[in-house]
């Protein structure tokens, strides 16, 4: 009889522990922006793009029905703030600096029953190149850094954007630039290089791209690729 008393006891206690869950609430975000297929990371907020926050509340009851007020640098949002109102959305402006934000779960008689604030940054656009395989296309496994070195004598690249303010690297705000050293100039996402035969050597190249839409959205990089076509056929 003790050990099933025992056992009562301990049952009683793991349902009350489980059932006094914490009230509090958490923020998530995301940037509104483009990333490469079989990117890991989540997008990020960059200049002039559009940043997504969510609360996340727990132990509150029903989400839908919690009354969030929202607030930025320290001003409070309502007319985006109420019951129901969990996410909030605005736009970095050319002028880029962190924003603090907070959201507080209000109950009766104006209480704050949780709270949550988190300071973001805004990250520069970024451009990231990848050869393009005839065979097995983009090779994203492996982007290209500061040298590349050429095994045939034939060799595409293509630029992806990282975090700009577009839906796909193909639509018509994107404008993109390829220049080398010799002078050559292409303007489209995937270029091609064939080096002259017997010859080894290097070149530098630089990969731009330009967001038409948005004044800050921009970026370039710039590798040298290293060729020996002595022996290539």
């Amino acid at each position: 009889m003790k050990k099933f008393g025992f056992l009562i006891t301990t049952l009683a206690l793991l349902v009350i522990s489980s059932s006094a869950s914490a009230q509090e609430v958490d923020l998530l975000w995301q940037g509104d922006t483009y990333t490469p297929p079989f990117y890991e990371g989540r997008s990020l907020w960059s200049n002039e793009s559009q940043i997504i926050i969510q609360a996340m509340p727990s132990g509150l009851g029903n989400r839908a029905a919690l009354n969030y007020r929202w607030a930025k640098n320290g001003v409070i949002l309502g007319l985006v703030s109420g019951v129901g109102r969990s996410s909030l959305t605005f736009s970095d402006s050319i002028f880029s600096k962190p924003q603090v934000v907070k959201v507080e779960i209000i109950g009766a008689g104006d209480v704050v029953r949780a709270e949550s604030s988190i300071t973001i940054s805004p990250t520069p656009t970024n451009i990231a190149v990848y050869e393009k395989n005839p065979l097995y296309g983009y090779m994203f496994h492996k982007e290209v850094l500061d040298n590349y070195k050429m095994t045939e004598a034939e060799i595409s690249f293509s630029s992806f954007p990282f975090f700009f303010s577009v839906p796909n690297r193909s639509t018509l705000y994107l404008t993109y630039d390829w220049t080398t050293n010799a002078g050559d100039k292409e303007t489209r996402g995937t270029v091609t290089y064939r080096t002259p035969d017997q010859t080894v050597g290097a070149s530098i190249i630089q990969a731009s791209l330009v967001n038409t839409n948005l004044l800050m959205q921009r970026a370039s990089k710039t590798f040298v690729v290293d060729f020996d076509n002595r022996n290539q056929r």
